[in-house]
């Protein structure tokens, strides 16, 4: 259950960096909301807005599921991270994911310690304490990462991130070219997979250049077989007033 309900917020997290005039920044605020679905079952929708905090950024994301869905998650999903953002990435500060429910098996707060080189703090109640890589990304800055690097006319190339209390390695691979009907309209889009060394899970995201490689699709395949997947719904450029 605690894993069909992370899938369902990574799915819902790869969201876009607003789309700007040129030249546009590598990331910029947004406000974004999905359809989210587990095969032809609708799952509820998602929201995701990036703003900045001070001289920093923070991006938050919640789920709210519907239907037979609440089985899985019956309370808000909230996934969010505070990050810096220079040299064109992504440094997270503070994570956390609450499955929306009082219970904190399932929940993970993690503190980044750039100056001593560690991430401290707990994930589903284990104490976490793990040294830093470099270009290290959490669940939540990973797609503001991905973003900014299409921007900059870069390949996304192997990214690392932490889960729970491990370093994992993704791969991210141009699959190929294609128009895509959405909510937004007919749009071109760059489709990229996501995967990593011993895992059965592949994540497919098509990127909108003309929204500034907005993630206007996503798909979880499990063993090849879809599972959760997410469409956009709306989108404003800008942060919440």
């Amino acid at each position: 259950m605690k894993a069909m309900a992370t899938a369902w917020l990574a799915l819902a997290a790869a969201m876009p960096a607003a789309a700007a005039s040129v030249p546009e920044p590598l990331i910029a605020p947004f406000v974004a909301e999905y359809d989210v679905r587990y095969g032809r079952i609708p799952g509820g929708t998602s929201r995701t807005e990036l703003a900045r905090a001070g001289v920093d950024w923070v991006i938050e994301t919640t789920v709210t599921a519907s239907g037979i869905a609440r089985m899985i998650a019956p309370g808000t999903i909230r996934q969010r991270s505070e990050f810096g953002f220079e040299d064109e990435t992504a440094r997270p500060v503070r994570y956390s994911f609450d499955d929306g429910t009082n219970r904190t098996d399932r929940d993970v707060r993690l503190d980044f310690d750039w100056r001593t080189g560690r991430v401290r703090g707990v994930a589903e109640d284990v104490p976490v304490d793990v040294a830093v890589v470099p270009g290290l990304q959490d669940a939540a800055t990973m797609t503001v990462l991905a973003t900014a690097r299409l921007r900059a006319r870069r390949e996304l190339g192997t990214i690392p991130m932490i889960e729970k209390d491990q370093v994992k390695y993704y791969r991210h691979t141009l699959l190929r070219r294609e128009r895509l009907a959405t909510a937004l309209g007919e749009l071109d889009t760059v489709v990229y997979s996501s995967t990593r060394d011993g895992s059965s899970r592949e994540m497919i995201t098509w990127h909108a250049p003309a929204l500034g490689f907005a993630v206007v699709q996503a798909q979880q395949l499990v063993k090849g077989k879809l599972g959760f997947h997410t469409r956009i719904r709306r989108y404003r450029r800008g942060q919440t007033p």
